[in-house]
Order: structure tokens, then sequence, then C-alpha cells
């Protein structure tokens, strides 16, 4: 990407951007299904 940046390849910079977003989203929704799985207190009560 550092390559890229200098080389002004803005279709390649824009891409790496975008996956290294949508892997932020991901991983960030995945940590917290994974917390509320596995720690009680966590959890909401739906009455």
């Amino acid at each position: 990407m550092y390559q890229s940046i200098l080389r002004e390849d803005q279709f390649v910079v824009l891409a790496s951007v975008m996956l290294g977003c949508t892997m932020l989203v991901v991983g960030n929704l995945l940590a917290d299904l994974l917390l509320g799985w596995s720690d009680p207190r966590i959890r909401n009560n739906r009455k």
C-alpha cells in the first residue's frame, strides 16, 4: 500500500482503505457478539 501511495495509484489505495474499514467493522461486530455470548453480565434481559 505504501508503494501505491507513492505511485499515486488511487484504485489500489481506495481498495485497501475500503478493505481495511470493512475488516474493522466486521471484527468489531464479531468481538461484540462473542463478548455477549461469553459474558452473562453483558446480555440484555428482554421481558
